[in-house]
């Protein structure tokens, strides 16, 4: 990949690291203040590595080394306010000019709970943040969320064989509340062709997670390939509760589908 390939992801990167890298210090505080947000920091642009520093260009000030794709960092507890950064392609020396891709202050809000992915929008990185749902579910139940961040057209996504979410735009979530088991999980355009590399098979849900599955990648571009990256929140249980269904074992084929398909929600 040249040079400028890698540099243009990764200005979109910056700011997913800007978000992160400054208060890893805080992240021994065992609770976060009102103004506080936690924070995920999601890495969906493939091929891209960089190195984050706060506060400086010296060694002691790199904060983030190697974060590369696939990487989530968090929660990070971050308090409100504005936060200074300096990103560079990884192993590059952060006190030549020409390497730094980005020095700038990020304005980071208060009291939210969200993951921002690092992805591609036309062909151009940009940052897309996402609101993560962390509110309890039964026991025995955890949560599935899907979020294109990829650069390609709306798809469908199928479990056990049944289409359960429809047109799943980029840029758009969707999640559902499921009984704890193992679901198989497809990925197809909204014609019918397949994604294999967004189409992950069998996938455990565990109770008490929000297992966050992210499209991410590009359609057109052979420099990002199209991939899967996969977060995963621990989630509050309701004490004594149960899941009103069993979870269903996979279908064998998916012609079979599953005997009620999940209902999922944007």
């Amino acid at each position: 990949m040249s040079t400028i390939g890698i540099r243009r992801p990764v200005v979109a990167l910056l700011a997913v690291a800007a978000a992160a890298v400054l208060l890893i210090p805080l992240l021994g505080t065992s609770r976060a203040g009102a103004a506080d947000s936690s924070v995920y920091v999601v890495h969906g642009i493939p091929g891209v590595a960089v190195d984050v520093y706060a506060g400086g260009t010296d060694a002691s000030n790199e904060i983030l080394p190697d974060f590369m794709y696939g990487d989530v960092a968090g929660p990070l507890t971050l308090p409100e306010g504005d936060l200074q950064v300096i990103v560079v392609v990884a192993g590059a020396d952060p006190t030549v000019p020409a390497n730094v891709v980005i020095d700038q202050t990020v304005a980071v809000p208060g009291g939210a709970d969200v993951s921002v992915v690092a992805d591609l929008v036309g062909g151009t990185p940009v940052l897309t943040p996402f609101v993560n749902d962390v509110s309890p579910v039964n026991e025995g139940e955890g949560r599935v969320t899907v979020r294109h961040a990829a650069d390609a057209p709306a798809v469908q996504v199928l479990v056990n064989g049944e289409v359960a979410i429809p047109n799943l735009a980029a840029g758009d979530q969707a999640s559902a509340v499921l009984p704890a088991g193992t679901y198989d999980v497809q990925v197809q355009l909204t014609d019918g062709t397949p994604l294999p590399a967004l189409s992950p098979g069998d996938v455990d849900i565990p109770a008490g997670v929000n297992t966050i599955a992210y499209a991410t990648g590009s359609a057109t571009d052979q420099d990002f390939p199209l991939g899967l990256v996969l977060q995963a929140i621990d989630i509050e249980q309701t004490p004594g509760s149960t899941p009103e269904t069993p979870a269903p074992a996979p279908a064998p084929a998916p012609a079979e589908g599953a005997t009620t398909a999940p209902h999922f929600t944007g």
